[in-house]
């Protein structure tokens, strides 16, 4: 059986390699066909769930109007009809009483009692209207059931029931599923004869590198490969593979909290232009002061948003080296007079005291001129923004207590940084208002202090930042300096 066999490690690790990433895609397509089902039954939970509290919105004037003698039950089916057009989806809407009034079906109800539905019956109990979800499974079907208050004020108009049948909604993310799962098994039946000769060779660290990767795909990032001491070649692919999913689990890690900051980040202006719609589709917009107010509320969210996403993507942008131009010689000490001549009208207005203090030495480096005006922008434009009036911001670049580097500071004498927060504040979104003053403009996108790390970074420098509570803060780069030719 030997004589099959290839006579070097060389050529029989690219085989196994062969083996391993065969067996491997198939396990990751597995998985990721699980999580696109996972994920598929989460998106159209909380879209329902989205739906859910539109509705309760839209029912509150509707349904007050009707019990007070006003409006019709027409109406009432209009609003339903409007986002509830799917066929699919049951719903029912009762009054606070547990008085059913409409019903898809057609067929009203009985009224709710706590025995037999306690979910509803809990729901007539004033308190908050945030969608109350729960699976109902049984022999023929898993349903997503519903219910959420319409209510006002801690006034409560009405009780919504919404029945959706996961599994028609699921269909075809089911079939994508099973298709995985069919080529992964394919995959492997025709590979088994292959792996058996192999694994006679080298079972023992091949076979931890595929354990190892089974639990990756399985969504276990942290396991890794115990690298083995002999043959050569077997060690330095162990400690490669481990190299390989560090990164990936710092990729993975950074790209969930990048999403889960950015969704939270846009969905609050967001959420507040939809209220101040809403509120003018429903009558403010005839009282001029109101809408007034509102549009230039809407105006703000929306500039706010524009700058949120165009600092998102010029970080992205100079994370992955797409703003990274040809780096010519430049003298620093030239940028930080101009940025400071900028703010220098912004800081008198402000009644805080711009200085800049520039000395003798080498003060040339190698960068992107836009690039590091818009760092010393950026760290200047927070000093300013969180000292208060009297204070002082200063403007500070000589050469590094270490030889070859050129140091820049920006000190003001704000409110200062808690200790446990400056760990964070170089994260992307993280803020300190809650314990810190601002005394600038409103409260900006949270990606100044990422954005200026990310530049220096690229320009092979460190960044960071002394402060105290009460006494301000200190924001020092530090750059490696170059003579100039």
């Amino acid at each position: 059986m030997h004589v099959f066999l290839p006579r070097t490690i060389q050529a029989r690790l690219i085989l196994s390699h062969l083996l391993v990433s065969l067996i491997s895609i198939a396990l990751v397509s597995a998985y990721s066909g699980n999580i696109l089902l996972n994920v598929a039954r989460t998106q159209v939970e909380e879209h329902y769930e989205d739906v859910a509290l539109v509705l309760s919105t839209g029912l509150e004037e509707p349904l007050r109007s009707f019990q007070a003698g006003q409006g019709s039950m027409a109406e009432i089916e209009r609003v339903l009809s409007r986002s509830l057009s799917d066929n699919q989806v049951h719903y029912t809407l009762y009054l606070a009483s547990g008085e059913a009034i409409v019903d898809s079906s057609g067929s009203l109800p009985a009224p709710l009692n706590p025995e037999t539905t306690p979910e509803l019956w809990q729901a007539l109990q004033a308190g908050s209207n945030q969608p109350k979800l729960r699976h109902i499974n049984d022999r023929e079907e898993s349903t997503l059931l519903l219910v959420v208050q319409v209510i006002n004020s801690e006034q409560l108009y009405g009780v919504l029931r919404l029945d959706l049948p996961l599994e028609l909604a699921l269909n075809t993310s089911r079939q994508s599923f099973g298709l995985l799962i069919i080529a992964a098994l394919l995959v492997a039946l025709g590979m088994s004869a292959v792996g058996y000769l192999l694994s006679r060779n080298l079972a023992g660290p091949i076979g931890n590198i595929m354990r190892t990767a089974d639990s990756i795909s399985r969504g276990e990032l942290g396991a890794r490969v115990k690298a083995p001491i002999v043959p050569r070649e077997l060690n330095r692919l162990a400690e490669a593979f481990n190299n390989m999913a560090n990164r990936l689990q710092t990729y993975v890690n950074e790209l969930r909290a990048f999403v889960a900051n950015a969704s939270h980040e846009l969905r609050t202006p967001l959420t507040s232009i939809k209220l101040r719609v809403e509120a003018l589709r429903a009558g403010a917009l005839h009282d001029t002061q109101v809408s007034e107010q509102f549009l230039a509320e809407i105006e703000g969210e929306v500039d706010r948003l524009s700058r949120m996403v165009n600092d998102m993507l010029d970080l992205s942008r100079i994370e992955a080296g797409l703003e990274t131009k040809q780096h010519i010689l430049l003298d620093l000490a030239v940028i930080t007079s101009e940025v400071y001549d900028i703010f220098k009208v912004r800081a008198e207005r402000a009644d805080i005291h711009l200085q800049s203090q520039i000395k003798s030495g080498s003060s040339w480096v190698l960068g992107n001129e836009d690039q590091l005006r818009r760092m010393l922008y950026n760290l200047v434009d927070n000093a300013i923004k969180y000292t208060p009036r009297g204070g002082s911001v200063e403007l500070e670049l000589d050469t590094g207590e270490s030889v070859g580097l050129v140091c820049l500071r920006v000190k003001d004498t704000g409110f200062g940084i808690a200790a446990a927060q400056l760990p964070h504040i170089f994260e992307r979104f993280y803020r300190v208002e809650a314990t810190r003053p601002r005394y600038g403009p409103p409260q900006g996108s949270g990606l100044g202090l990422p954005i200026a790390k990310s530049i220096v970074e690229i320009h092979s420098g460190r960044i960071g930042v002394i402060s105290q509570v009460g006494k301000g803060s200190t924001f020092w780069v530090e750059l490696p300096a170059h003579q100039k030719s």
